[in-house]
């Protein structure tokens, strides 16, 4: 067989074409600390592929092709252009913006995990365009009276809904610096730019209602957001997590039934965040959990970003491994829906300890943020019940005697039943 890379003299060329793509594919990695956005790896998406896709809307590179997002691309323009209106000089700013988002091309790159193979000018196009869209869509949601008359994507709430959804999909974030940018560019120079707050606060406030988390927790720290999915991450994690010491390997607990037979007392906590689970006095407090369509998509998103984030953390991935754990099947979930703890407003979904369950599937528990409670739950479990057979030999086995009297009342209670059976079964005619 011909050598492929062998010039017509024999010689060997210097750069053969397999040297030449290996030097390009090393050339387009970007450096493994400014990564950001991921594709969702296989072995989540197994569990649950539908959670991690877009249903509508298509945000960034990585679902650009997809058929039937398509749709939405007319809109993103007539809401680009609304957008552009409000500036002093549409034909300027749009000029500049493409500039500055033409800079950030080699930044923007780096914050995707895998090479993006797009053209610069598309790239570019596809920034300018989608960051434009989201944030005439935060304005006018924030704002009733800049809506348009007849705007189709207010039409129903559940266009809303969807919005909400894919927006906060780990494989639909473009870089966060992007927005800023735009924002500072064509929102704060614009007619409505000095009524407005500040981008993270009007980007939140788009998800509030979908995250029911209280007005307390929507704080917003000076740093670094590097996409929209890490500034809701950043709304459920307790404001005193740098200085828990509880971190740890993670611990198995009883299920829900099991810890309530041991006479463990379930309540409904009344804590601002949903992560702050406390047990005092022989009571676990867990603080309400709402499950509605959305829930299983969100969450689970946030789990994929916490894995796959270096120095993100775990918290989301420590409640619903513990989650998981206390609603083993129906009767635990069934259990916490009685104390409050947990309500389900999931349309088709009666059995909430599927989702728990799916959760955490294919999913590695590191940083467990509640080692110390279930070692605590553990503890009382086995004290509860230790007291508890105490008691029953203390009442029911006291002496050889009582023993005998325990057996003979089990062994007369036997043959009653046995008598009655075949006295029922004496009626029925024979086959």
């Amino acid at each position: 067989m011909a050598n492929p890379v062998a010039a017509e003299d024999g010689r060997r060329l210097e750069y053969p074409w397999v040297i030449i793509s290996i030097k390009r594919k090393i050339a387009d990695l970007s450096p493994v600390s400014n990564w950001s956005i991921w594709k969702v790896p296989n072995s989540l998406r197994t569990v649950n592929d539908d959670a991690y896709n877009p249903h509508i809307i298509s945000i960034g590179p990585l679902h650009r092709r997809e058929g039937k997002l398509q749709s939405m691309e007319v809109h993103k323009l007539y809401y680009m252009r609304s957008l552009l209106l409000r500036t002093p000089d549409v034909d300027e700013t749009l000029r500049s913006s493409a500039e500055a988002i033409e800079d950030f091309e080699e930044m923007v790159r780096s914050c995707y995990a895998e090479p993006i193979h797009r053209r610069s000018d598309d790239l570019a196009e596809i920034l300018l365009v989608d960051g434009c869209f989201m944030l005439e869509l935060f304005i006018r949601y924030s704002k009733v009276d800049l809506r348009v008359q007849d705007d189709p994507l207010f039409y129903s709430s559940w266009i809303i809904l969807a919005l909400q959804r894919d927006l906060a999909l780990l494989e639909n974030q473009i870089p966060f610096f992007v927005l800023e940018r735009l924002y500072s560019q064509v929102v704060e120079s614009s007619t409505i730019g000095q009524s407005l707050p500040s981008l993270p606060e009007l980007a939140l406030g788009f998800f509030k209602s979908v995250l029911y988390i209280n007005d307390e927790n929507f704080r917003i720290i000076r740093r670094p957001y590097p996409h929209l999915l890490d500034l809701i991450h950043n709304c459920y994690l307790p404001p005193a997590i740098a200085v828990r010491s509880n971190i740890g390997e993670r611990v198995s607990t009883q299920r829900a039934t099991s810890l309530d037979e041991a006479g463990i007392v379930f309540r409904k906590g009344t804590a601002r965040t949903l992560f702050d689970l406390t047990f005092r006095n022989g009571a676990l407090e867990i603080p309400p959990l709402l499950i509605h369509d959305s829930t299983v998509s969100l969450f689970q998103n946030l789990i994929a970003y916490e894995q796959l984030s270096r120095g993100t953390a775990k918290y989301i991935t420590s409640y619903f491994a513990l989650m998981s754990r206390l609603v083993y099947d129906r009767r635990d979930a069934e259990l916490l829906e009685s104390k409050g703890i947990i309500e389900n407003d999931m349309s088709g979904w009666k059995d909430v300890s599927v989702l728990f369950n799916d959760m955490c599937k294919q999913v590695v528990v590191q940083d467990f943020y509640y080692a110390e409670l279930c070692q605590d739950l553990n503890s009382n479990f086995r004290t509860q019940w230790a007291l508890y057979k105490a008691n029953l030999r203390k009442t029911y086995f006291r002496s050889p005697w009582t023993i005998v009297s325990v057996m003979a009342v089990c062994l007369f209670l036997s043959l009653a039943v046995t008598q009655t059976f075949y006295t029922v079964l004496s009626y029925h005619p024979q086959n």
